[in-house]
């Protein structure tokens, strides 16, 4: 009955049934392929979009918040104030926005204290919501009165410093037009965060003291009503909006950053003399350009696997082709003519690629969410999705035709060949393939060459399309895989070298096996390169991938201890001393230091003053960024007391001779450079002084008081001690490394590479796997004979296996050496600049190599135990079989 059915089908079907083998190790190959390219693309947009998204919910103000600034008096602020309003709503369109603004008034003087070179003076000023980011440390916030009398609220650093508090009452008078007035402290209040961005540039609200040519001390504090009918003469008034980006989608960061660069047109229209600085348009354009890097790093893993799966199904067509090539000659014999042979290749290789087109798209998800259930990218929160869109199923059906494209073209082209020329051929040594004939390996190892310099020359694999828009420069994005594939090929011309000496190395010495299995290889070398390029492409992978995330996360940890510049940075309070952190669990050292903006050589720069005398022992400094170490450096910084002040530098400081803090100048020699200043975000101009020195040297009267305290954890484990640091009232933000450096990981476009990696080396062993079992037990099958007869004349199984073991060894041992040292040639010529531009910073820490050499070892031995129990197996196989029965159906045949 089964004999009927068959007969009845198609001989496209007939066909493809004969050969169950090969034709399923194609269908698998063509179901990996569509499978995880669909779910590597997935990846790669769930990924970037939930980057987007976090960052956009992380972005600091300064980088998001538009301010205005403008001066107004009492007749003209409310129409400012509208137009102001009006152009910011309109540039940010459907985004919210919430607009604050602050007032505040020219210099009053404190009566009696109004003579003089140096008055303490004061001012007015009203901040909208201000109630929101302040909590009152006694009495209530100031109402609006109609008498003489005005409520006012203090600062507690205010209040402190005029030696107020509420319920105090005092008078003060105009400096412009010397009228008095009367005020009442109704409450004191503190600040939330005085370090948040939004009161950048209010240091008097902050401190509550400045110090220059004269000293100022407040502001008074009142309702913005109150304000506009009694101070506002002289009035300087400042807009901030702040934008709620939350509910913005990635594919409208470009369009929206266009719609806000124009809001200084939009508020300048209403408010001629307003000045407009806005900083998210930038912001959203260097995003856009970020989730653009995210995308192309995360597409080098599909372009590798493209190229990996397009070989092991070339190699998959070429078996197929190879053991067909004779009764395909035959069908031609017989008048099969090439229209004919085509349409049986087309249909029988489109009978297994269409199914793998629907199939992918709903296999990729699954895929994803067992990727997804690794910790480290759990952690991150990219949600794989629950279900394939329109672009996965196209996806998947543009990959399973150009398969279907593969698979047929070999028994294409064998197809030319008439019965007796293949007859001929049996008889003949292989050949170099086409590709090596033609010299294509040599044309694209110049193309690889091209992409790697393109790669290393730029900061990110983009290209400028036509428009102005950005896009894939594809060339770059596919520089690894161009350089895994033609470094393989050339790995391919020492097959037939190595086979050669390994024949004339055995052909002497006792042994059945090498030398039998030496002979074979240096006879047909062309059977053992196919599967060794797809071994070595596949081990390249794995290790460029293994290397790859190991480099990603190298480079975190890196940008987690450069910026925090010690284990734990605490800020300070009054009455801390190095008892306080000693104190505190895992706690070896605490250094006090000083932070402060100085201006060198015209441009702001960050200027550390830190105890020299146990620096060393808490500044976290990357060996390659200095060529002192921490020791020396701070033993140069130590200061006896003289002039010029000793500090290190970043190399845009190296020719500075003197700093200006304030309104103090203050003369300094560098006594060291460092690449990056550890302490401080990458990229920023920065200098190191010893604090001793720095208050020696400073001006007569500065005071340079200790804003935070370094410490250096035993074994690097922070944990306990930045809990209880932190746990202090109004302490504010403790840096930890280990918590800045989880944090970087579990950043989703960071986690959404090292995903992609994962993804792509574990299909890269299934095709190797697949590829190396399907060509050993097709050429078994093509050689029983052969092992027939050498059962007949008593070669034993240990043999066997000895023989199959050499033959293989060229194979597997070529494969792993050659597959670890192209990977990591081109891991060092790649991977850096990839992990550099995947940041789509400037300025930052360079990034540093790292070859997880444990876990190479330990996947390369993984693969050499599962090839290994391969070959064993089909020795068993072979042996088992009866070398008579064997014998007979060849003569049958």
């Amino acid at each position: 009955m089964l004999r009927v059915v068959r007969a009845r089908l198609p001989l496209v079907v007939r066909r493809a049934l004969a050969e169950p083998l090969l034709l399923a190790s194609a269908f698998g190959s063509i179901l990996l392929a569509t499978t995880a390219i669909s779910a590597l693309l997935l990846y790669a947009g769930s990924a970037t979009q939930a980057g987007v998204r976090r960052a956009l919910e992380t972005a600091p103000l300064a980088a998001t918040a538009t301010v205005v600034t403008s001066s107004v008096t009492a007749g003209d602020f409310a129409a400012a104030d509208r137009a102001v309003r009006a152009g910011i709503a309109h540039a940010h369109g459907e985004v919210p926005i919430r607009v604050t603004v602050r007032v505040e008034s020219a210099s009053y003087a404190l009566k009696g204290q109004d003579r003089g070179d140096q008055p303490v003076l004061t001012r007015f000023a009203a901040y909208e919501g201000l109630d929101r980011q302040a909590d009152l440390v006694s009495g209530h916030w100031p109402a609006e009165t109609k008498t003489a009398m005005v409520e006012v609220a203090l600062s507690e650093p205010a209040a402190r410093a005029t030696g107020v508090a509420a319920g105090d009452q005092f008078t003060v008078v105009g400096r412009l037009d010397g009228k008095p007035a009367r005020v009442r402290v109704t409450g004191v209040f503190r600040l939330r965060d005085p370090d948040d961005p939004r009161w950048k540039g209010e240091e008097l609200l902050r401190y509550g003291t400045q110090t220059g040519d004269f000293t100022s001390r407040g502001p008074l504090v009142v309702p913005t009503g109150t304000f506009l009918d009694r101070f506002a003469t002289g009035v300087s008034a400042r807009w901030l909006a702040e934008p709620d980006l939350r509910r913005l989608s990635p594919d409208r960061l470009r369009p929206f950053s266009a719609s806000v660069a124009g809001t200084s047109a939009a508020v300048l229209s209403g408010c001629p003399r307003c000045t407009v600085t806005e900083t998210l348009s930038g912001t959203l354009l260097r995003l856009d350009r970020g989730a653009l890097v995210a995308r192309s790093t995360m597409l080098v893993p599909v372009l590798q696997l493209l190229v990996l799966s397009a070989y092991a199904l070339a190699l998959t067509a070429r078996l197929l082709a190879e053991h067909r090539r004779m009764e395909t000659a035959l069908l031609r014999s017989r008048g099969g003519g090439s229209p004919r042979l085509a349409a049986m290749a087309a249909g029988e290789a489109l009978l297994i690629a269409l199914p793998c087109a629907p199939a992918a798209p709903f296999l990729a998800p699954v895929l994803l969410r067992l990727v997804s259930a690794f910790p480290w990218i759990e952690a991150t929160g990219v949600e794989p999705p629950r279900a394939p869109d329109g672009s996965t199923f196209a996806v998947a059906a543009a990959v399973a035709l150009a398969c279907a494209a593969m698979l047929a073209a070999p028994p294409l082209l064998a197809a030319r060949r008439t019965y007796v020329e293949e007859q001929a051929a049996r008889g003949r040594a292989d050949r170099p393939g086409l590709v090596q004939r033609a010299g294509a390996d040599v044309a694209l190892l110049v193309l690889a060459a091209l992409a790697v310099w393109r790669l290393r020359g730029q900061d990110a694999p983009e290209t400028t399309r036509l428009g102005g828009e950005l896009g894939l420069d594809p060339l770059v994005g596919a520089g690894p895989a161009l350089a895994l594939l033609c470094g393989g090929m050339a790995a391919l011309r020492l097959v037939p070298a190595v086979a050669r000496v390994a024949e004339r190395a055995t052909r002497r010495r006792p042994g059945f096996g090498p030398a039998i299995a030496a002979r074979q290889v240096s006879r047909r070398p062309a059977r053992y390169s196919g599967p060794a390029l797809l071994l070595t492409m596949a081990m390249a992978i794995g290790v460029l991938s293994l290397t790859t995330a190991a480099t990603w996360r190298g480079a975190q940890e890196d940008r987690a201890r450069h910026l925090a510049g010690a284990g734990l940075r605490v800020p300070a309070l009054p009455g801390d001393d190095a008892r306080t952190f000693t104190s505190l669990p895992g706690v070896a050292a605490a250094v006090p230091a000083h932070r402060a903006r100085v201006v060198a050589d015209g441009a702001d720069a960050t200027l550390i003053a830190a105890d020299a005398a146990h620096l060393g022992r808490v500044l976290l400094l990357r060996p390659d960024l200095s060529e002192l170490s921490p020791a020396t450096l701070a033993s140069r910084i130590a200061g006896s007391g003289g002039q010029p002040l000793p500090v290190v530098v970043t190399p845009g400081l190296a020719d500075t001779v003197r700093i200006t803090a304030g309104t103090a100048a203050i003369p300094i020699k560098v006594v060291g450079v460092v690449a990056a200043m550890p302490g401080t975000p990458e990229g920023t101009p920065a200098l190191l002084a010893d604090l001793s020195a720095l208050r020696a040297a400073g001006a007569k009267g500065a005071e340079w008081p200790v804003t935070e305290w370094w410490l250096a954890a035993d074994g690097h484990d922070t944990t306990r001690a930045a809990v209880l640091a932190a746990s202090g009232r109004g302490r504010g933000d403790v840096l930890d490394v280990a918590a800045l450096t989880a944090g970087y990981r579990d950043d989703p476009t960071a986690a959404g590479l090292q995903g992609a990696l994962l993804l792509g080396f574990a299909a890269a062993l299934a095709f190797a796997v697949l590829g190396f079992l399907v060509n050993a037990a097709v050429s078994a099958r093509e050689r029983r004979g052969e092992f027939a007869v050498l059962g007949a004349l008593g070669v034993s199984f240990r043999q066997t296996l000895g023989l199959l073991a050499v033959e293989q060894s060229f194979v597997v041992g070529l494969s792993l050496a050659g597959g670890v040292a192209l990977a990591v040639a081109v891991s060092a010529a790649v991977v850096p600049p990839m992990v550099t531009a995947g940041y789509a910073t400037g300025g930052g820490l360079p990034v540093l190599l790292h070859v997880p050499w444990p876990q190479v070892a330990a996947l390369a031995v993984a693969v050499l135990v599962v090839l290994l129990v391969i070959v064993a197996g089909l020795a068993r196989s072979l042996h088992r079989r009866e070398p008579a029965a064997v014998l007979r159906a060849g003569e049958a045949s």
